[in-house]
């Protein structure tokens, strides 16, 4: 599995009923993007219909400037399933027959140009949807005391946190983790020469690579997380539903119990990892008494 990092380890904010389920069946949810509490995650900016008009008339320029003035532009028709670089390559040769102003003034071909386009991306659209239905994801952060993630994902402090070992023999996912960029606008699926290059067959676009890149861009609200992800994606999971991988025992390093715990909750939970998961550290996080921050004191 590839790495994109050197780490060795990462962290899991949880509630106290989750934190007892992983310790008790060593299992790790992966959710869908569509769950996730944050609506803006996973989106990018892409040509919406207002668009398509101008960048079909961009495309006609571009096809009568390739065909008719540039010798030196080869239409890829390798993966070409419509059949467009193919008669983009037909007219080129044609075009000592073709008269050039016989191109540009026939209307039908922008229209039918920007109706294609409507329509393609009608196509798009739906197949993004699809893609993050099939889409699953995995959230780590990269601190274990961060008082706002304490507060988010561990319902007020009564869950805990996992220490996540990221062990190389093991080929554990925490392996492929990425880090989350944050910016202010929505990730750019490509730029208009890019759609164009690709519409032209002439470079296209690995739109699966490019939306999964896109996975790991959030909002810069978001950046006191400072979280990490592995994203996966497979036709094969059911649609909109958390998936639950097993890891090896090896890979639960510690566990953190949250400062507002009750006391019933870590009697259980002591319990279950001396019956499961016996080599796994626990702590108990405490209230900084003179600053703004958590402790941690060691229990076993």
């Amino acid at each position: 599995m590839p790495g994109y990092h050197d780490r060795d380890y990462f962290y899991k904010y949880v509630t106290k009923d989750v934190a007892k389920l992983i310790i008790k069946d060593h299992k790790l949810r992966w959710s869908c993007p569509l769950d996730f509490n944050d609506p803006f995650d996973h989106q990018f900016a892409f040509i919406g219909e207002e668009r398509i008009e101008a960048l079909s008339v961009q495309l006609i320029q571009r096809i009568q400037e390739y065909v008719w003035d540039r010798d030196d532009i080869k239409f890829d028709t390798t993966n070409d399933p419509f059949g467009f670089g193919l008669l983009l390559t037909q007219l080129k040769q044609m075009k000592n027959k073709i008269p050039r102003e016989e191109f540009l003034l026939d209307e039908s071909i922008l229209q039918q140009t920007i109706a294609s386009g409507k329509q393609a991306l009608i196509n798009f659209n739906e197949q993004t949807r699809l893609f993050l239905l099939q889409t699953r994801v995995m959230c780590l952060a990269e601190e274990n005391d961060n008082l706002l993630m304490w507060s988010h994902y561990t319902e007020a402090h009564t869950g805990a946190v996992f220490k996540l070992n990221a062990i190389e023999k093991l080929d554990v996912p925490f392996l492929a983790a990425r880090k989350v960029e944050y910016s202010t606008a929505y990730p750019v699926l490509a730029t208009d020469e890019e759609w164009l290059n690709h519409l032209l067959y002439i470079k296209r676009i690995e739109f699966g690579k490019r939306r999964l890149d896109l996975c790991y861009v959030k909002s810069k609200d978001w950046r006191y997380e400072k979280e990490w992800r592995i994203s996966i994606t497979s036709e094969d999971y059911p649609l909109n539903d958390a998936i639950y991988y097993e890891e090896p025992s090896e890979v639960f390093g510690a566990i953190y119990l949250g400062c507002r715990m009750p006391q019933r909750d870590k009697e259980q939970i002591m319990k279950l990892a001396s019956q499961s998961l016996p080599n796994m550290e626990i702590w108990q996080a405490i209230q900084g008494k003179k600053a703004y921050k958590i402790q941690f004191e060691r229990l076993r």
